[in-house]
Order: structure tokens, then sequence, then C-alpha cells
């Protein structure tokens, strides 16, 4: 700043030019037709989303509001000016500040190219309404640029507005895939399977969720959007580590190969016990395999649900089974397959088993596909499905009565 400038500047009532306040004082001289009318109280909302945009702090806004305020709708019409004359003293009283502390924030306000001093020869503001209302002779702060910038200060707002549900929607879809990755973990514990592939989930969501963390800090929309693009990549990586070491017999928890895996069970606290039953059931043609654990009827209907009948009552799910005499191992590998054909998604199918438990989510997704064949799904069988486990949540689920059902048809029909 040279010392003309220096000199100038320190004088009272003085302010420097600026390329942006050249600008819009052209434009006000021009009388930009495109500005047209604005509705006053919109303003607001445009602001509230333009702020971050500009750059405008709170408390500018703030006096900036304040100054609308002072303004009438008729203001706002083409071919009049929306200016405010309170002073500074009233200002400072309006929102509980020193005089000095909206000296500051007009002069940020100037700065942005919001408002345009409109001052008298004394630097006083002033100015009087004629008998219609209208501004008839007025000297204070021209709000002129916020109608002529408007269309630019709407765009800022509607980007603000895109960006910010963006950051919110990315947020509820991290946390809804962290919360299916919890899960998996949870049924992997519950059931006493361990290996690497377990950590190499939560290690996924959570690179996943400081890429898009740091994104967010540079409100860096397309990184941010890169990020999420990953999440299917993640659950993907979730269906396929529970298909291969939670759904196959030939693996243990570890991943080894070993007997029947111990994941079949439906009760942790005997697995020994029930395993050794299972293993039986499934090879020995002399003992009927163990009925399913299935969640408390609504009905108290009690259903003895064994594989080789429920194989017989779902034609759909048989297409699936290859054993001769299957066993619920059988039954767990044709409804992982299943799912996958029916585009049951991967949270979905997490949610059935941490609710259902294995034998209950593999009844359910029986009756889904067996539906679904029949052309009894209105919409599309991963929403029938994602209804059954909403239902099962609040303890409507009754599987019992719905098997009872479908094992009626079957003896009707022969």
């Amino acid at each position: 700043m040279t010392y003309a400038q220096t000199a100038l500047t320190g004088r009272t009532g003085f302010r420097p030019f600026t390329a942006l306040s050249r600008q819009i004082a052209r434009d006000l001289e021009m009388r930009e037709p495109a500005a047209g009318d604005i509705e006053r109280n919109s303003l607001y909302m445009v602001l509230d989303g333009a702020r971050v945009g500009l750059g405008l702090g709170t408390p500018a806004l703030e006096t900036l509001k304040h100054l609308i305020g002072y303004t009438r709708p008729d203001d706002w019409k083409d071919g009049r000016t929306p200016l405010a004359w309170p002073s500074n003293y009233t200002l400072a009283e309006l929102a509980g500040v020193t005089e000095s502390g909206i000296k500051a924030r007009l002069r940020q306000l100037r700065t942005l190219g919001l408002i345009m001093p409109r001052d008298s020869a004394q630097g006083r503001r002033t100015g009087r309404r004629d008998d219609a209302g209208v501004i008839s002779k007025a000297f204070g702060l021209d709000l002129s640029p916020l109608r002529i910038r408007y269309a630019e200060l709407r765009a800022l707002a509607d980007a603000q507005t895109a960006q910010s549900r963006l950051f919110r929607e990315g947020r509820q879809e991290i946390g809804r895939v962290r919360r299916m990755v919890g899960q998996a973990l949870a049924q992997a514990a519950d059931l006493r399977l361990t290996g690497t592939h377990w950590i190499a989930l939560q290690d996924s969501i959570e690179r996943v969720a400081a890429i898009a963390a740091a994104a967010r800090a540079a409100r860096d929309s397309d990184a941010y959007q890169a990020a999420l693009d990953q999440l299917p990549e993640v659950e993907d990586q979730v269906s396929d580590t529970l298909d291969r070491f939670m759904f196959n017999d030939d693996l243990d928890g570890s991943g080894s190969k070993s007997a029947p895996s111990i994941h079949i069970q439906t009760n942790p606290d005997s697995i020994s016990n029930v395993q050794a039953q299972r293993d039986c059931s499934s090879i020995s043609r002399g003992h009927a395999p163990l009925e399913a654990k299935l969640p408390a009827s609504p009905s108290n209907s009690t259903f003895k649900a064994r594989p080789p009948e429920l194989v017989e009552m779902f034609p759909t799910t048989a297409m699936y089974v290859n054993a001769e005499r299957p066993s619920w191992a059988d039954l767990h590998h044709a409804a992982s397959r299943l799912r996958h054909d029916l585009g049951i998604r991967t949270g979905t199918w997490v949610d059935a088993l941490d609710k259902l438990g294995p034998d209950g989510a593999t009844v359910a997704i029986m009756i889904t596909a067996e539906r679904q064949a029949r052309s009894e799904i209105r919409q599309t069988a991963g929403a029938y499905f994602a209804g059954m486990v909403v239902k099962a949540k609040r303890d409507e689920l009754d599987l019992g009565r719905s098997l009872w059902g479908f094992r009626t048809e079957r003896m009707a029909a022969h």
C-alpha cells in the first residue's frame, strides 16, 4: 500500500476501493435487469446456505440479517433500492456487542461485496419514505449487492446444501457398513471363529472411514464421494468372508481343513455336544437330523422343522441342495447361495443371522424364495426378506406359523 493510500484510509469515513466493490458499483449504475424482484424472506435461507462458500462469519451474518430486517419487502422489487440506515449504536444494541464489534462486522460485509456504503456529506445514516412507503431519500447501507448477486448466492447455497446432504448421508452409509462389519465379527466371535480374514473386515471399513473423514475436513466432495464408492467393495468383502469362513463345512474357524465347522451350532454353550449330534445326523441314516432352533413364536406355534421335510416343503430351495439326506449344514449353504440370487443385501443377511440365528435365517430365506417363485411378493425378494427381519426385531415374526401353513398346503396337495 502506498503512502497516499495509507493516508487516505487512515482518515475517518474513507474506505479503500476494491475490484469487487467497483464491479458491484458498475452493476448498480447499470441497474442489472437480470436481478429482478427478490423475495426478501428468501434471503435469510440463501445466506445461511452460502455462508461457508462466501467465508462469511456468523457474527457478520447476524448483522446482515438485522440490516435486511430494516428493509421492507417492496424495497426488493426491481427498480427500487433496498437501503437501511440504522446507526452503529442501534446495531450494537441489537446484537449485544460493542460499536467496534459492529464496525468489524460491517467491514467484513463490505469486503465480501455484500453491502455498499452510501454516505451523506457528513457520513451519517439517515433516510425517509413517502406516503406510499417508498424510500424517497436515504443515506446508509445499500443492500442492492444481495439482489445483484442473488443467483450466485443461491448457487453457493445449493452447492452447500448438496455437500451437507452428501456428508450426512455418507456418515449414515459408513455407519451402516461399520455396523454390518461389527455384526459379522460379533457373530464370528459367538461361533468361536478366528482368522486374519475377520480382522481384515475391520481394517477395510476403518480405512474407508479415515479417507472420508479427511475429505470431509477438507470439504472435498469429490474425494468424499470416492471414499463412499469403496463401501460396496467392503460389503462384498463381508459377504465373501461370511460365505467362505462361516458357512463352509470344509473349514474350521481358523480356515483349516477339518470336520464340519462349528458355525452350524445354535447353542454356543454346548458346542461339543451339539456338534457331535449334528455330525451324526448328517452321516448316519439311522438318525433323524436335529430340529431347528427358531425364534419364539408369537402365536406359540411349535414346528419340529427337520431338513428333509423342509426340502420337500420348499421345492425352490431343494434345487440348491445336493445331499440325498440333507442336514442343517446343507440348508445353510443353500440359503447362502439363495440370498445372492434373491438379491438380499449382506447387511440384511447379517441382521437376520444376528436376530434369528443361522437356522431361523435359513428358514426365512426358504420362505422368501418360495413366495418369490409363486409370485406372491409384490415388491422384491430383498424387500420382503428385510421386512421379515424388521418383524423379528419387533418380536412379531412367526416362523412356526408360516411353516405350519406351508406344511398344510403340501399335505392338501397330496
